[in-house]
């Protein structure tokens, strides 16, 4: 079995050796080969990108992983840079993330206030999960979610019943778009209960796992993996 993981900085081991990081904890716990292609500060579209991208290449994996991010507000962008020289980045809109970097700056506190919202970054990241989910179904691969924190879970139960009403600046006139067949369709069989920060610190969410945490996140994760293979069984 190859196995292909895919994340942020919680999937990734910020600080850690590679060995003690979760991809390496679990693919040696089943014996598999693994691609880890986990990136710090990545951001749900780009995890999204590289995971469907992988999917529909040559060499596509048996198993996929993919743990979500801790910051449901990060966006992927190709920004100009005050030279007008061209770049990609995650956005993260908040404060206690500024970095030697003057435009990312000014761009992520434009974003924090005024355009990050819970539903705007809630539609975003669905569309992302279900969209993933079912082109695992269409290929029939083996796949299983997580959470860096529990951000997305939160909204999810606020939002059993979203709508969108969007103004037609042409007629003035407002269109009313019900999306409880989309939020609805996001499969909890393959989801973990658990994020990852509840085996850190719910208190502190910007605090990075340890080499103990990995260790306990991935004994939760084999755990599940025995109720996992049986809807595998069932399914394949």
């Amino acid at each position: 079995m190859k196995m292909y993981f895919g994340g942020d900085s919680f999937m990734y081991g910020e600080g850690l050796e590679r060995e003690e990081t979760v991809p390496y904890l679990i693919s040696d716990a089943l014996q598999c080969q693994f691609y880890d292609e986990s990136q710090n500060s990545s951001s749900n579209k780009l995890i999204y990108l590289r995971a469907m991208n992988t999917l529909f290449s040559e060499d596509p994996y048996d198993f996929y992983f993919i743990m979500w991010s801790r910051g449901v507000d990060r966006r992927f962008e190709k920004i100009l840079d005050y030279d007008l020289s061209e770049r990609w980045v995650n956005i993260i809109p908040h404060q206690e993330h500024e970095k030697k970097d003057k435009i990312r700056n000014d761009i992520n506190k434009f974003v924090m206030e005024r355009l990050v919202t819970d539903d705007s970054s809630f539609l975003n990241n669905l569309i992302y999960m279900v969209s993933l989910q079912e082109l695992f179904k269409k290929y029939n691969k083996k796949y299983v979610y997580a959470y860096a924190h529990n951000d997305f879970l939160t909204l999810y139960s606020k939002y059993k019943d979203f709508k969108i009403d969007v103004k037609d600046d042409v007629l003035h006139t407002v269109k009313t778009t019900k999306l409880n067949s989309l939020v609805e369709k996001l499969d909890f069989t393959k989801i973990l209960d658990k994020s990852f920060t509840e085996f850190i610190d719910l208190q502190n969410p910007n605090i990075h796992p340890s080499s103990q945490n990995c260790v306990e996140f991935t004994k939760y994760f084999m755990e599940n993996y025995i109720l996992f293979r049986q809807i595998f069984y069932r399914e394949f």
